[in-house]
């Protein structure tokens, strides 16, 4: 999980730097010449000043020439509808470059959770509540172990994770867990039962690798059911306290 934490990180600043780019390119266009400044306003025989569109834009004495501009009578600079469009977009622009920016913190702030909430202190810490607790029944889910998908190889895993719980298993001899895998990637249902049960082997015999006694620990391959079809398409990992 902390991985994939990271990968959305680094795609939202990249996202931030295109936005970026995308900010400058509107801001550099819409610097406006004197010699485009004459070609969109025009002032008629009566003293108002028209655009392209011979539309009033300002009444006679509403505005004056400065600099090469035409300006308002507190002095701003007479806007041409082409540039107002170009101010509205430069503001979506900011408004989304704001927003990524709070999603790059908050994602920024996830993974320091994350990896936080995956040490082995941590995870032995809840283990242990629940075998203090005796709560019999209780699920725990591994956050970030992954297998090959036409097999019970494992290819990812947080290493915290399992050796905060064979910590906790450990100093709880008379505690006992089941674990429990669910699959979708075999062929048919039998294929997912078999391979979620050496996938549930393969999670028992590292915990019995740290040490823990293996008569503390079962292994069951749940495969492909419907009624939890969406932990076998996600391919879930759980220990269930069983005493």
């Amino acid at each position: 999980m902390t991985s994939n934490f990271l990968g959305s990180f680094k795609r939202i600043f990249a996202l931030l730097t295109l936005i970026s780019m995308a900010l400058l390119v509107v801001n550099c266009k819409s610097e406006v010449s004197s010699k485009q400044q004459q070609k969109a306003f025009h002032v008629n025989a009566n003293g108002d000043l028209l655009n392209n569109k011979n539309e009033v834009v300002k009444k006679a004495g509403d505005f004056k020439l400065e600099g090469g501009y035409y300006v308002d009578s507190s002095g701003e600079p007479i806007k041409r509808d082409i540039d107002k469009a170009k101010e509205k977009i430069n503001e979506k622009v900011g408004d989304a470059k704001d927003k990524l920016s709070n999603a790059a913190g908050n994602t920024k702030a996830a993974v320091s959770a994350a990896a936080a909430s995956l040490s082995a202190d941590n995870v032995k810490a809840k283990f242990n509540k629940m075998f203090n607790t005796k709560a019999v029944g209780t699920a725990y889910a591994l956050h970030d172990i992954t297998f090959d998908k036409e097999s019970h190889r494992i290819t990812g895993m947080s290493k915290e994770e399992i050796e905060g719980m064979a910590a906790a298993l450990k100093e709880h001899p008379a505690s006992r867990i089941q674990v429990q895998v669910y699959t979708a990637d075999g062929k048919n249902n039998v294929e997912c039962k078999k391979i979620s049960a050496l996938r549930a082997d393969v999670v028992k015999n590292m915990l019995v690798t740290l040490g823990v006694n293996a008569d503390q620990i079962s292994a069951k391959g749940l495969g492909l059911t419907s009624s939890d079809a969406a932990k076998a398409v996600a391919n879930t990992v759980e220990v269930v306290v069983e005493e």
